[in-house]
């Protein structure tokens, strides 16, 4: 992509470098009359620009009308669009060089032409070939060509926008065109999925997988026409045992328990210089028996995501598939004094205790995951839908 738009822009420094007589010189008829007419719009009495107008003009027109001449020889209907193309050219390039005074369109030799009717013309023909080109693409019945109808009947509608029917037509190749890929779950684990399992994991967001020519289904409707079929292939189903792991330890402060008088060794209250009691902070030791508890539980789905052609059921691809689901949860209890316990204990003691989920509830609470991963797979793999 780089290198195409350097190549651009350097075609167009030298584009601008080059000289009008170089260009005509070069066979770049157009790229010498824009030039040469954007000088003589500033110097109108330039006399080799004139020359080079003179001639470009000349070859360019006669050019164009060659071909004009040799395609209707053909006789063939898919010229016209080539034709119709040739006459916007010579009209292009007569409104651009009108726009000069007067004294240098005649030093140029230029004879205004009503191109208009022939543009009408071609134009019609044009429509008329690209909405018979798209008919018969349709009705070829595959979706290849429906799609190729599509871009026909879209170059018609450039032509004339407001053309009756047409946008019917477009609809029609566009539904015909679409790659129809239905979505199935099949279940080969030999163990009961939860209610809605199926249906919860059916519920992912397919408009994110559709492309203009692609269409995803996650119901089967007789309605649709399918070419691929996606599977969803469970083959095994693991649940693990309820672990609870109980860790006891014991916590304890030194926290303030009032205040006590010092004695001798008499037991005596031992008196300060002014004959006052001497007293000094008491302390006590405060404990707490705390239990951690942690419940443990998990759930893994294995299986294959696989890939078909829905007619011949042929295999295209096959990907290994897997989800897990942890239920992980701590709490914890206490016995003893609950000022001597920490921040992180407390926090812990505050929570309820919970009951393990089912079976059933572990491997239904697995179709999140599962689902992120089957469509990062199918995104993935997107190009071999065709």
């Amino acid at each position: 992509m780089k290198k195409l738009l350097v190549l651009f822009v350097v075609s167009i420094l030298l584009t601008s470098c080059a000289s009008s007589g170089k260009l005509l010189q070069k066979g770049r008829f157009d790229d010498a009359i824009e030039k040469s007419v954007k000088k003589l719009g500033k110097e109108p009495s330039n006399h080799d620009e004139i020359i080079v107008l003179r001639k470009a003009l000349k070859l360019a027109d006669k050019t164009d009308r060659e071909a004009i001449d040799q395609l209707k020889l053909s006789g063939q209907p898919s010229i016209w669009e080539s034709v119709y193309n040739h006459y916007l050219k010579l009209n292009q390039r007569q409104e651009l060089v009108s726009r000069l005074p007067d004294r240098v369109l005649a030093k140029v030799n230029f004879k205004p032409v009503n191109y208009i009717p022939e543009i009408a013309i071609a134009k019609r023909n044009t429509a008329n070939y690209f909405d018979a080109k798209g008919e018969a693409l349709l009705n070829a019945g595959n979706r290849f060509d429906a799609r190729k109808a599509w871009e026909y009947f879209q170059k018609e509608k450039k032509l004339f926008p407001e053309t009756p029917g047409l946008q019917r037509k477009i609809s029609t190749a566009l539904k015909q065109g679409k790659t129809q890929i239905l979505i199935r779950i099949r279940n080969k684990s030999h163990q009961v999925l939860p209610k809605n399992f199926n249906a919860a994991l059916k519920k992912i967001n397919v408009r994110s997988l559709n492309r203009q020519w692609l269409q995803f289904n996650t119901n089967n409707s007789t309605s649709n026409a399918y070419n691929f079929v996606i599977v969803l292939n469970i083959k095994n189903i693991e649940v693990s045992p309820e672990l609870i792991d109980r860790q006891i330890h014991m916590e304890k402060k030194t926290i303030d328990d009032g205040w006590k008088y010092v004695l001798d060794a008499r037991g005596n209250v031992k008196k300060d210089s002014a004959g006052n009691d001497i007293k000094i902070k008491r302390y006590r030791i405060i404990r707490c028996r705390v239990t951690n508890i942690h419940l443990a539980k998990s759930t893994l789905i294995t299986g294959t995501l696989d890939y078909y052609n829905y007619h011949t059921e042929q295999l295209i691809k096959s990907r290994p598939i897997s989800s897990q689901f942890a239920f992980d949860y701590r709490y914890a209890t206490a016995k003893g004094n609950l000022q001597a316990v920490s921040p992180a204990s407390l926090e812990l003691i505050r929570r309820t205790p919970v009951p393990f989920p089912s079976d059933l509830q572990m491997i239904f609470d697995t179709n999140r995951a599962l689902k992120t991963m089957m469509m990062d797979y199918i995104r993935q793999d997107i190009r071999l839908f065709k």
